[in-house]
């Protein structure tokens, strides 16, 4: 999921005048997807110019510690649930098929976009934290973040694939 949005950045940000080729990251914030050294090392209207034509493909920008820091909604993926629910991931899935709601996702969505960006194992333990949350919610009888099951679903499939792959 995270590769395709890299990807269209990296098509804006190669295209800017800098004095090396800008460094394209995950951001380590929760609350953005990617960041980028590009004010470092290009004049501010370049980065302007950059920022302007994110915005315009649906992104948002900010800033820390220098860095730009982008963000934005990640397209929801066409999955069906897994056929074996197993380990932390299975565990998350099914607390979600099993308490369906519809309470905000965002945090959860990037945080599995990122992780599963990373591999298997930030996947699983994002899991087993998202797995202790969901059930504290669940005995304070809060609702879950239902929004996120696809982009949960994707994630294990692309990682259970990969890994019968190898």
């Amino acid at each position: 999921m995270l590769s395709e949005l890299r990807m269209q950045v990296q098509t804006a940000l190669y295209a800017v005048p800098a004095k090396r080729k800008p460094a394209l990251r995950r951001s380590d914030l929760p609350q953005a997807l990617l960041a980028t050294d590009l004010p470092l090392i290009a004049e501010d209207n370049a980065v302007a110019a950059f920022s302007d034509a994110l915005r315009r493909q649906g992104w948002r920008i900010g800033t820390h510690q220098g860095w730009l820091t982008l963000d934005r909604d990640v397209p929801v993926p066409a999955v069906q649930r897994p056929e074996r629910l197993t380990g932390a991931w299975g565990c998350v899935i099914s607390l979600l098929l099993r308490h369906p709601d519809e309470a905000p996702a965002e945090d959860v969505i990037r945080a599995v976009v990122k992780a599963e960006d990373t591999g298997k194992m930030p996947f699983e333990r994002l899991c087993g934290q998202l797995h202790a949350d969901f059930a504290a919610r669940l005995r304070r009888h809060e609702p879950l973040p239902g929004k996120a099951l696809p982009y949960l679903c994707h994630a294990a499939e692309q990682l259970y694939s990969r890994e019968a792959e190898g």
